[in-house]
């Protein structure tokens, strides 16, 4: 009966995995239709748009998906040169224009399945991609991959009689419409891909795709401003329609760059998304397409500048954690010893600016080597957490605590003369004797060295008093342990 059960559970789960990598594959079809009907929108020139992003959804895919993607991509991309009769009007035979379709297809998804698998094996042989590393290689594979689909695509639809040789060169318009699709929407696709796919994180190079909420009303400002550049550039070249005024869409890498320092990845590349599909479809709408190549350019650079400033907040968060890494201890949390001595020198010199007395503590658990051998390391770092914990406890939050190695810690007291600093070494080593040791009915022992740093004297020499009274108490502790016994 119970494994009837089981069985059961399985073969729903089974179902359910089914529909959703149908449902994933169906997403996929619609989508690419639906960016390949907004980029016809955008053409200039037959077969010539501002920009493809089918190119990005394409690349994304298959950089997410691998050839699992290849059973959606054809036949979508057979489909778009169907629709492409319906929309020119070019009266080839079905037979004729299922074979344009077929080449088309070929050209498109072998051009960026190559570029997606050059990409995966680079990124995939470092074990720690960094984001400088990624960005390059994304944008040599973009640039290579589109070039090799662009004149792939124009040799199959002429060998087919489905474009006739142009009189001016249609490579380069194409190529840079491609090129713009995948430079802007690529990133954005295989971010909405990381949330159903989170294999893919390891090698984003540090950047998360994760959605963000908090901020949203900043955001949209940033986006506002974007968008009235924008706005002002374009309509400023229909009305003057001089060659220069387009250049100024350049500008728009100023507050481009501002939402890429201060907003997370996935806003910033969802920003450029917009942004690149707001000059498409405006430059379409006010008939501006002297200056398309212009524009293309303009999307492109904007795109690549943006991505190199991802490396910033992600090279910051790098260097933040690496400092955190060499100032704290990684199982305490304590300062490291380096750390807590240059602390120790700043809080020294603040507190004698100041007037203050200045005083240090030096402990070490008894008998801890005892404890390791006797019941293992793995107590024996519970027990190092539980006494910080306990002194962060008990302690001001000006007191700095620090790891000396092993079982000794230091704490300076900042503000605390001799006397009070060995009232404060008396509650600790009574607060500590509540912590629990493994074995039956045993209390923390830790033994204390207090010294008050005086006038004239460096933070090593009070160390060295300090861990002198130190050893002293240990000697004195073991004394008396072995007169008891």
């Amino acid at each position: 009966m119970e494994q009837n059960h089981f069985g059961r559970l399985r073969a729903l789960a089974r179902y359910g995995a089914e529909r959703s990598e149908a449902f994933r594959y169906v997403a996929l079809a619609v989508a690419w239709l639906a960016v390949w009907r907004l980029s016809a929108l955008m053409q200039y020139d037959p077969h010539a748009s501002l920009w493809f992003p089918p190119a990005g959804l394409t690349l994304a895919a298959l950089l997410v998906m691998g050839w699992r993607a290849l059973p959606v991509l054809v036949p979508c991309a057979i489909a778009a040169t169907f629709w492409i009769d319906r929309i020119y009007g070019t009266g080839l035979p079905a037979q004729e224009l299922l074979a344009s379709g077929v080449l088309f297809a070929i050209a498109h998804c072998l051009s960026y399945g190559l570029g997606a698998l050059v990409m995966r094996r680079t990124i995939r042989r470092s074990p720690n991609p960094s984001t400088p590393t990624v960005v390059t290689t994304f944008l040599l594979v973009s640039a290579l991959a589109s070039l090799c689909a662009t004149v792939l695509g124009i040799r199959a639809l002429e060998a087919t009689g489905m474009i006739a040789p142009p009189s001016q060169p249609l490579w380069l318009p194409w190529w840079i419409g491609d090129l713009a699709g995948a430079l802007v929407l690529t990133p954005l696709f295989v971010g909405l891909l990381s949330w159903r796919y989170p294999q893919i994180e390891p090698w984003l190079g540090g950047l998360s795709f994760l959605p963000q909420s908090r901020g949203s009303g900043t955001y949209a400002g940033k986006l506002a401003l974007e968008v009235v550049v924008v706005v002002a550039v374009l309509a400023a070249d229909a009305y003057f329609r001089s060659p220069e005024t387009a250049f100024a869409m350049f500008f728009l890498i100023l507050p481009q760059m501002w939402v890429v320092y201060t907003e997370s990845p996935f806003r910033g590349a969802l920003s450029i998304a917009l942004v690149s599909t707001a000059i498409a479809v405006l430059v379409a709408l006010l008939g501006i397409t002297h200056e398309a190549l212009v524009y293309q350019f303009a999307i492109c650079v904007i795109a690549a500048s943006a991505y190199f400033g991802f490396a910033v907040p992600a090279l910051v968060a790098q260097n933040r954690h690496l400092s955190e890494l060499a100032a704290t201890d990684g199982l305490t949390g304590a300062a490291t010893k380096k750390h807590f001595f240059e602390c120790s020198e700043r809080e020294l010199a603040d507190a004698r600016s100041q007037g203050l007395p200045v005083s240090m503590l030096v402990m070490d658990i008894d008998r801890f080597k005892a404890i390791n051998d006797g019941y293992g390391h793995a107590a024996g770092d519970q027990i190092l957490l539980n006494l910080v914990r306990t002194l962060r406890h008990q302690l001001r939050q000006s007191d700095l605590i620090g790891r000396f190695g092993g079982d000794e810690f230091m704490v300076l007291l900042p503000g605390l003369a001799l006397d009070r600093a060995e009232a404060t070494a008396d509650r600790l080593r009574r607060a500590l004797t509540e912590l629990r040791m493994p074995g039956p009915g045993l209390g923390l022992s830790v033994s204390f060295g207090v010294a008050a740093i005086g006038d004239g004297e460096g933070i090593m020499e009070a160390f060295g008093r300090a861990d002198e009274r130190l050893l002293a108490a240990k000697r004195q502790q073991q004394a008396g342990t072995e007169a008891t016994a």
